[in-house]
């Protein structure tokens, strides 16, 4: 299944694949960290093969960042041993990234989950060669800002690398200031600097411009919410990257990361934009692009064997959204008509079309 997807992936126009280079933490920590999505076999445990199998095609991709378990269904709907194994799991295969640094998520429910997760982490990254790095949100039962913070400021002494910080978790969960991001890099200079900013519309450029105008102290502000500001914040704000669940679209996204890095020199970074926008944004065919419908790419890909995910059987719509609630799961899979199987499909082969003029060029 390995070399399935590799093989697809290649004539996707994915990154020629080199020897890692021994680069300082604030270099590798930029650019396009996707979230792996997590598979699941026909009985609704993961496929931990499939997940090695993931991080490897986002690392071929040219992603310089491959994060697992991140996303809210892999923090909630996953037991302790399961996130374990895939960690150690994807571990293992780290050593044979070429440029990907492999992001542990340690989030959890509370701070005392957050820091056994992370001391776990450590003791992982301690016996890999490769670089490893750590993704953690606010815990997901916190309401005050004193709660964060104190999460935070536990995590900073646990740790012993870069941890991204993702800013949001729900409308019950506040946000960590500006001001208390900057002041953890400062005190935390080896570990704290990398922000994902996920505040919602102009508040998180407004944000993103503050943690931004802290530099050097602030290393590296991500783009996020699928990258729906990327183009924007990159040319107006100066992000350096895009965290975000989006692993079915990975050579494009490190395509428009590659063509960032460069200037645009040819002045086809919109039109590169304006596909992957385009991609993730087919709103009449079910579950959106975080999984839903990308799926469908993940086991056209060679990626997934199944289309399955764990679903909340609890959820409230809140002012930022629809939110799973609690830890109970179903298992559900994708169903997709004909015409909507065939809209995909007609995408899917734009984008290897576009891909593979770019890689003529």
């Amino acid at each position: 299944m390995g070399r399935a997807a590799i093989l697809l992936g290649v004539a996707l126009g994915l990154a020629a694949v080199g020897a890692r280079a021994a680069v300082p933490d604030d270099v590798r920590m930029k650019g396009p960290f996707l979230i792996a999505s997590t598979p699941y076999l026909a009985d609704g445990a993961v496929d931990f093969d499939a997940l090695v199998t993931e991080a490897r095609y986002l690392d071929a991709a040219g992603c310089t960042g491959v994060i697992w378990p991140q996303s809210n269904d892999s923090i909630d709907l996953l037991t302790p041993a399961e996130k374990r194994e895939g960690l150690r799991r994807l571990v293992t295969a780290a050593a044979s990234f070429t440029n990907a640094v492999l992001t542990m998520g340690v989030s959890g429910t509370n701070t005392a989950e957050t820091l056994a997760f992370a001391a776990f982490a450590e003791e992982l990254a301690a016996q890999s060669p490769a670089p490893v790095a750590l993704a953690a949100r606010p815990p997901t039962d916190a309401r005050t800002a004193a709660e964060v913070e104190a999460c935070f400021e536990a995590l900073g002494r646990v740790a012993k690398r870069p941890v991204i910080i993702q800013t949001f978790v729900s409308d019950d969960c506040p946000a960590p200031s500006v001001a208390f991001l900057v002041d953890l890099a400062r005190r935390f200079p080896g570990v704290y600097g990398y922000i994902k900013e996920e505040s919602e519309g102009a508040r998180a450029n407004a944000r993103q411009a503050e943690e931004i105008a802290a530099k050097p102290v602030v290393k590296t502000v991500f783009s996020a919410w699928g990258g729906w500001q990327w183009l924007y914040q990159r040319r107006a704000l100066g992000t350096e990257g895009l965290v975000s669940e989006r692993p079915a679209y990975a050579p494009l996204v490190a395509h428009i990361w590659r063509t960032m890095q460069a200037g645009d020199p040819d002045g086809r970074l919109q039109e590169a934009y304006a596909m992957y926008r385009y991609l993730i944004d087919q709103r009449a065919i079910p579950g959106g692009s975080l999984r839903g419908y990308s799926l469908h790419y993940l086991k056209k890909l060679g990626l997934f064997r199944t289309t399955l995910s764990r679903t909340y059987l609890s959820s409230r719509v809140t002012e930022s959204g629809t939110f799973g609630v609690g830890h109970d799961w179903k298992l559900v899979d994708l169903e997709l008509t004909d015409a909507q199987r065939a809209e995909l499909d007609a995408n899917f082969e734009g984008m290897r079309r576009f891909l593979a003029r770019e890689a003529a060029r």
